[in-house]
């Protein structure tokens, strides 16, 4: 007996489930703030020292946010080693079986001075990553910028403004500013978090056991925490360009003013040339008709006389030729 088998259509697609976006609805006073227009940048929530509860507060006010998985996962390679996984997988044995779980780390930053990092497990991939970056937002922190280095003092915003140092389990880090041009020299996930944050020149130092991936990372991320807890003075932020939080000099809007007074120069000459060339038509008229009338007259008086002329003396000519 053969089994009859449904056959399904070629063109048939499979639809994948969409969850519903449900709009935010704020609980905490935080939230209600920015909802209704008291609280208009982040810089506010920083200075005021408020307590962030809800991610979609960071949603709300910086939309440009850009998300990054860090590697802290690993499986043996062929030749010895590790090769690195986004993910890290641990297993536990119960009495119904082994379980296992997920674990994200995930960075978050505008490129331009916030920066913040988020870890969490879950029982499948994409919930373990949504929970690490909802927690990413709920850190995020202003970064200190400027030019630290006895090198470069271009009081620009590429480096950091001093050294720190980060300490977490046995991994210790220090940061030191680098001159314009160094590029990053740093561990490879490290580049991430600082691309993140907006800094493109450094120099590092790192002590103990770096292999465990999360510390390290960690101990990074209190370096730049321990920046903001420097005491600094006028003189110290003019020599070092320091920065704190987003840059908010980057976008200049100066081009409208700047059009308006091309479009009144080029109406002006528009209605002179309107006024003028009636004039000219004018005045070529008459110049054309007098013109006209003196290469009249000279032409039929001289033509009658010299044609008149040669007739008759070819006339005489014929006849004494006949003779």
């Amino acid at each position: 007996m053969e089994r009859r088998r449904r056959e399904r259509p070629k063109n048939m697609e499979r639809k994948k489930r969409e969850r519903p976006t449900e709009p935010w609805t704020p609980r905490t006073s935080l939230g209600k703030k920015v909802m209704s227009g008291e609280i208009t940048s982040i810089e506010e929530i920083f200075k005021k020292n408020y307590v962030i509860k809800e991610s979609q507060i960071i949603d709300f006010l910086v939309p440009n946010l850009e998300d990054e998985i860090i590697f802290i996962g690993g499986m043996p390679g062929k030749g010895g080693g590790k090769k690195r996984t986004p993910l890290r997988i641990t297993t536990r044995m119960h009495q119904s079986g082994r379980k296992r779980t997920l674990h994200a780390l995930v960075a978050v930053g505008n490129k331009n001075g916030l920066l913040g990092i988020g870890y969490a497990t879950g029982k499948d991939a994409l919930s373990a990553i949504t929970k690490a970056s909802t927690q990413a937002k709920l850190n995020i922190i202003p970064i200190r910028r400027g030019c630290g280095s006895w090198e470069c003092e271009c009081k620009g915003a590429h480096s950091i403004p001093f050294k720190t140092r980060g300490k977490v389990g046995s991994v210790l880090v220090q940061l030191i500013p680098a001159p314009r041009g160094i590029n990053l020299c740093v561990a490879p996930e490290i580049k991430k978090l600082m691309r993140l944050s907006g800094i493109r020149d450094l120099w590092t130092k790192s002590r103990g056991q770096t292999d465990t991936r999360i510390n390290f990372i960690m101990a990074n991320f209190s370096a730049l925490k321990n920046l903001n807890r420097m005491k600094t003075t006028p003189d110290s932020i003019k020599t070092t360009g320091m920065l704190e939080g987003p840059d908010t000099t980057i976008t200049q809007p100066e081009k409208e003013p700047e059009e308006e007074p091309k479009q009144e120069v080029k109406e002006e000459p528009k209605t002179e040339e309107k006024k003028v060339e009636p004039k000219e038509e004018k005045a070529e008229e008459p110049v054309k008709e007098e013109n006209s009338e003196e290469k009249e007259k000279p032409k039929p008086e001289p033509p009658p006389e010299a044609k008149e002329e040669p007739k008759a003396e070819e006339k005489e000519g014929k006849t004494k030729a006949k003779k």
